[in-house]
């Protein structure tokens, strides 16, 4: 994807926006975005946009109530679902219609408002598999998430402890992110002697859901310099999805194989495989990444799954700081989504927009020195990742 340049991010704080619409959001985040493009609205042509999918009708054409407030101009506009991919697939989608010719200068945006408390079912058809395990059975995302811990800890010998390490960790960079909802530092203890939530995970070690957008413009990467002094190249941008004999736990099923024929989580591990092809670089040339932390387990599992250590080998990484600022490979210098709040349809882009700051070196205290080559991932329910690989 060398002709790609990004030219532009921009984003709405994360948080809780009870007097504010998804398309309020998104006009904040597209503003910004366009500003640090150096571009106006219309000299965009082509918008790929997140489906909002708590939004009912509306949250399905949220790239065209976007333009709407933004100004009716008649440009094509592609609204994307995902999951919680979906704004990492967004900004592919925009990167497409680069590389295909079809505009210089295209949008993407991810625009979310996410409801209270656990991510509800979004249909009531008691024949969908969704609605059985949500309603039926009780089985949140987070129990999930603990059933795969457990896993782990029988697996590997991963601890409490770890999992308080990766959260405290995070937030210590969570509290330097002026786009962050929770900015304040945890330490271990304070994260141990929060309440448990589904055991091995406690409160602290998983995310809430958020409201929040990002965008980001990009362009074919010869005029980038036209319009911004440090353009960012994007290197790729891959969709995975799950393979057969997968043996996670997965989100919006109620069953998994008995037999591993497959790795765990392996749409995220064929997004990043496919990343690390399509950019000509393997996991050793990435200098910081950008994973879905949903919980601390997630932090520890996204670090094998992404070919940066062996299956077992994130605990040691975490233990010895490699995966601090400063470290061998920092994990989430944004703070994470620990820190963001989960916005479904947003916070992949979220991730782009960190890679582009610590990538042109405005990353202030959470910098990474000397970071050349950024990674951002993202997953969804029902076994679908998305990834890319953004470099100067």
């Amino acid at each position: 994807m060398k002709e790609v340049a990004v030219i532009g991010v921009g984003m709405h704080p994360w948080g809780k926006y009870p007097d504010k619409t998804f398309v309020d959001l998104g006009v904040t985040a597209a503003n910004a975005a366009l500003k640090d493009a150096g571009v106006e609205w219309k000299d965009v042509q082509s918008v790929a946009s997140g489906v909002y999918q708590w939004g009912g009708g509306a949250g399905i054409v949220s790239g065209q109530q976007l333009a709407a407030q933004m100004g009716e101009r008649g440009i094509p506009i592609t609204n994307i679902s995902n999951m919680c991919a979906t704004a990492t697939s967004a900004f592919r989608m925009a990167c497409l219609e680069v590389i295909a010719g079809a505009s210089d200068i295209a949008l993407a945006i991810g625009l979310d408002m996410s409801p209270i408390g656990f991510l509800p079912a979004l249909s009531e058809d008691p024949k969908d598999i969704d609605f059985l395990r949500w309603r039926m059975i009780g089985l949140t995302n987070p129990g999930y998430w603990a059933m795969e811990c457990r896993k782990r800890m029988d697996m590997y010998g991963t601890t409490k402890i770890h999992l308080a390490k990766a959260k405290a960790l995070t937030s210590k960079y969570g509290k330097l992110n002026p786009y962050a909802r929770y900015k304040r530092e945890f330490n271990i203890e304070e994260v141990l002697n929060s309440p448990v939530v589904c055991d091995p995970l406690h409160l602290f070690m998983i995310c809430a859901t958020s409201d929040g957008a990002a965008a980001a413009v990009v362009c074919r990467a010869e005029i980038a310099k036209n319009f911004q002094s440090k353009p960012v190249y994007v290197s790729a941008a891959t969709l995975g999805s799950s393979l057969f004999g997968d043996p996670t736990a997965r989100l919006g099923l109620l069953a998994a194989p008995a037999k591993q024929e497959a790795p765990l989580l392996s749409e995220s591990v064929s997004a990043a495989n496919q990343a690390y092809k399509m950019a000509g670089i393997g996991p050793e040339d990435i200098d910081f990444v950008e994973l879905p932390d949903n919980s601390s387990w997630h932090y520890l599992q996204y670090i094998e799954s992404l070919g940066f250590c062996g299956p077992g080998e994130a605990d040691g990484m975490l233990d010895r700081g490699e995966t601090a600022i400063g470290g061998k490979l920092p994990v989430c210098p944004s703070g994470g989504i620990g820190a963001m709040g989960e916005a479904v349809n947003a916070s992949g882009l979220a991730q782009i927009c960190e890679l582009v700051s610590q990538l042109r070196g405005q990353s202030g205290a959470r910098q990474v020195e000397g970071a050349k080559v950024g990674m951002a991932q993202t997953y969804g329910m029902l076994g679908n990742s998305a990834c890319a690989i953004l470099k100067v």
